[in-house]
């Protein structure tokens, strides 16, 4: 096969057209905020003001900067949307009806997480 090639391993077109690797915004939000399904009222409460103030969700995975996001959304979330846009996300494919799962941060590298509120607390735990 080598030998009948005309071109180099790595040759690509001038007029190719590159792409982008890209992940659902609700999957992003999901992992970042550790909830299993990206369908809950918490993802989408995050989600639906970035895609209106942005027009739509390829606007914010593509084209939105990260101070324009972190307006709208925790830091920690429009830091994550720009990772997988420049592709320092990993994603540990899935096997066997086990779904894939999103890496976004290396251990060294996690953000911290704002601490979690106490939780209300009632009559019965002072009795």
């Amino acid at each position: 096969m080598e030998e009948l090639a005309d071109r180099p391993v790595d040759f690509k077109p001038e007029e190719a057209i590159g792409y982008m690797h890209l992940l659902p915004l609700s999957e992003i939000i999901a992992t970042v905020l550790g909830v299993n399904y990206p369908g809950t009222r918490k993802v989408w409460g995050i989600y639906n003001p970035l895609v209106k103030r942005f027009g739509n969700e390829y606007a914010v995975l593509i084209d939105a900067s990260k101070e324009e996001m972190s307006q709208i959304v925790d830091p920690g979330i429009a830091e994550t949307i720009v990772r997988v846009r420049e592709g320092k996300v990993k994603v540990n494919p899935g096997y066997d009806g086990v779904y894939g799962q999103l890496v976004i941060f290396k251990e060294e590298e996690k953000v911290k997480a704002a601490p979690k509120k106490p939780k209300q607390r009632s009559i019965a735990d002072f009795m």
